[in-house]
């Protein structure tokens, strides 16, 4: 596929011309080299940017004489000044390769990335804008397939639960504005006045269509039914005990919404009105039940990997910005108990040992992980014979990757690895677990026992993959449901530490991310899932004037 660069061929070997040549001074064999043409090719170049007055070229004479180059113009102003007729057409693929662009001097790389920002941010002066980078595509915007934590994040801010949990984890009410319940039933009374963002109320109906898709999963099992009592109010109908359910009901794959036309729509504070591979704007719902949305419009922009961005408005003036340290999610490393080369403790603790020793020190330097290892002191013996070992890892962690690879060569492993993307890591998730050591990342850190158990439940979870059969696995399922609150963490703690225990679970660090907004945003706030309540979120425009 062509880029803006391939088909502006002089605009491009004029800046491959000036970032490769630094100095006055050059052999003409060696730049021309660097720039992968010929010298005739080069010759005919300089020659074109002299007539332009770019440049004053003088050629070297003989053996040994090297060529000159004396900059005419501000240069980096000129490819700036040149690019902006056609930003508005410029694609993500576009954008990537010139922040990747070779020797790229820093000045230039700022002009460019404030260009990108004032492409996203022109011609949006008419309302009140939150401009916000993302750097993965949505996936999936149908809740009770959601797998992944970018998409749930999208969907807890179009979207609303029966009943929602407050920071402590207490129920509130949502959709469902009251409720009783006992060993047999819990029955919802639901709002009258809410409307699906295409217009359509809310009835039982709709509440009972999008729960029935949830039964088959294994903290669903004590509910037998969901029956509709009349327009505004269903009931849960338990087959047992269940203590946990109006918990379930928090879950962002609990979300209500309809599908019509291959769409899906909510009933949250922002609708979605612009949906592509590159860009999706949400706009303030004027028919939400709730309190109306302090923004009018959110735009999030898929970003290239290499450009950091921030959260801003449309009226921030400035590049500086403020960070907000958070815990963003956690990386661990699950060990398939299922498989031949995993299937013993000795053999699971052995991967372990190694991945303690040669992971610690590694980890312990990076100030934006919190290490979960600790150091294995004792000599780790290499096997009597090869082994094969079947790993599956993100793409995006390669590092993390090479230094599993050679620690494990080390001691007699042939590693077969299989580098994920974050759409098969996502679509990887619904299969079978068939790798012998699976590299778990992108885990929303999640601050209630509720939803840690919940993770360590869900069918699309290496650990319920590998543990499912499990007999203490399944004996801490079945407490989980006539548990009380109190009781939750002490049971993920206890299921938490068996897993570490029997070298299944080795987490290995914390994600602390700096994530940057801009100075005039205020009232930033995360739900109780972790993600970015967008509907609290107002700016100060005076502050950024």
């Amino acid at each position: 596929m062509s880029t803006f660069l391939s088909k502006n061929k002089t605009l491009f070997y004029l800046l491959s011309l000036y970032c490769h040549q630094k100095g006055s001074t050059f052999n003409q064999q060696q730049l021309a080299a660097l720039l992968h043409i010929s010298t005739k090719q080069l010759n005919r170049y300089l020659k074109l940017f002299q007539q332009h007055n770019w440049l004053t070229y003088q050629a070297g004479n003989g053996r040994g004489h090297l060529s000159k180059i004396q900059w005419h113009q501000d240069i980096e102003k000129m490819i700036v000044d040149a690019m902006k007729p056609h930003i508005s057409v410029m694609t993500m693929m576009d954008w990537e390769e010139l922040f990747a662009f070779p020797h790229l001097t820093d000045s230039l790389a700022i002009s460019l990335k404030q260009l990108y920002q004032q492409n996203i941010t022109n011609n949006i002066l008419y309302n009140e804008r939150l401009i916000v980078p993302i750097y993965h595509p949505i996936y999936n915007l149908q809740p009770n397939q959601v797998n992944d934590a970018y998409s749930a994040a999208l969907l807890s801010n179009i979207t609303n639960r029966l009943v929602e949990a407050d920071t402590n984890g207490a129920i509130i009410p949502s959709l469902a504005h009251h409720w009783k319940m006992n060993d047999q039933k819990l029955r919802l009374y639901l709002r009258k006045n809410v409307t699906f963002h295409n217009g359509d109320l809310l009835t039982a109906k709709d509440v009972a269509w999008c729960l029935c898709q949830l039964l088959h999963l294994p903290l669903w099992k004590p509910i037998q039914e969901i029956t509709i009592v009349d327009t505004w109010t269903i009931d849960i109908i338990l087959s047992e005990s269940c203590t946990y359910v109006l918990d379930l009901l928090t879950d962002i794959q609990s979300s209500i919404y309809k599908i019509e036309d291959n769409v899906v729509y909510g009933t949250g504070s922002f609708a979605i009105s612009t949906y592509t591979d590159d860009q999706i704007i949400l706009k303030a719902y004027d028919n939400y039940f709730g309190m109306k949305a302090l923004l009018q419009t959110v735009e999030l922009n898929l970003l290239p990997k290499t450009l950091n961005s921030f959260f801003q408005t449309n009226f921030s003036t400035s590049i500086h910005h403020k960070k907000m340290n958070i815990q963003n999610g956690i990386c661990a490393i699950i060990l398939n108990k299922n498989t031949e080369v995993c299937s013993t403790k000795a053999q699971r603790q052995h991967l372990k040992n190694i991945i303690h020793k040669h992971l610690f020190t590694l980890l312990q330097k990076d100030s934006s992980l919190k290490n979960h290892l600790s150091y294995f002191n004792s000599s780790i013996p290499p096997l009597c014979r090869n082994e094969n070992l079947k790993i599956a890892v993100s793409k995006r962690k390669s590092k993390l990757n090479q230094l599993l690879v050679s620690s494990f060569k080390r001691y007699g492993f042939q590693p077969q690895v299989d580098t994920l993307t974050l759409s098969q890591y996502i679509k990887y998730s619904l299969q079978q677990l068939n790798h012998d050591v699976f590299v778990y990342t992108n885990v929303v850190s999640i601050p209630t026992a509720f939803h840690k158990l919940q993770a360590m439940f869900s069918p699309d979870s290496p650990i319920y993959k590998v543990c499912k059969d499990d007999l203490y696995f399944s004996n801490i399922l079945n407490q989980f449901k006539c548990a009380s609150k109190t009781e939750w963490p002490l049971l993920y703690d206890a299921l938490n530490n068996h897993l570490m225990e029997e070298a299944i679970l080795i987490p290995l660090f914390t994600n602390i991310d700096e994530i940057p907004f801009a100075h005039d945003i205020l009232e930033l706030n995360f739900n109780y899932l972790g993600y970015i309540d967008f509907s609290t979120i107002w700016y100060d425009k005076e502050e950024s004037l």
